[in-house]
């Protein structure tokens, strides 16, 4: 099992699809997606700083909450899985954990959104940002402000 002893601060965290099934962008998901996040954000008085949403994985930068971080990653994916299985008629699954990188300083943070921002264009889905729909590029009215350091 994954230790994370960082609970608290300002994560950049991956999680991915059980299998590398890639599930995450067929139609109606990320929208689902999207509302877990902000459900769990709510619920947990989280701060959802930047998303990207692929295929078969999606990138967060978040500050958990007070519950923290990996209260946050189970609620969200124990809660998103279930809405995400009735919709497909199958069952489907997170792969087991997560990977983390918490976030010390203001180079770091910079660092971060951009490769969150710009991950489809990493994987080839797009040429340009603005063009993959499923990141926070085109959400922004959701996200909550990251603090300049």
């Amino acid at each position: 099992p994954q230790i994370h002893y960082q609970q608290s601060g300002l994560f950049h965290v991956v999680t991915k699809t059980a299998n590398n099934n890639k599930w995450c962008t067929q139609n109606g998901i990320p929208e689902r997606l999207v509302h877990h996040l902000c459900l769990t954000r709510d619920v947990h008085t989280a701060l959802l700083h930047a998303f990207c949403i692929l295929p078969n994985h999606l990138h967060l930068i978040l500050t958990p909450g007070s519950a923290g971080l990996s209260a946050f990653m189970q609620s969200f994916k124990s809660n998103s899985i279930k809405d995400i299985q009735t919709l497909l008629h199958r069952k489907i699954s997170w792969q087991k954990g997560f990977y983390d990188e918490r976030i010390r300083d203001a180079k770091q943070q910079s660092s971060a959104v951009g490769y969150v921002l710009g991950n489809a264009v990493k994987h080839h889905l797009v040429k340009e940002i603005e063009d993959w729909p499923w990141t926070s590029f085109h959400f922004s009215s959701i996200c909550d402000p990251l603090d300049i350091w």
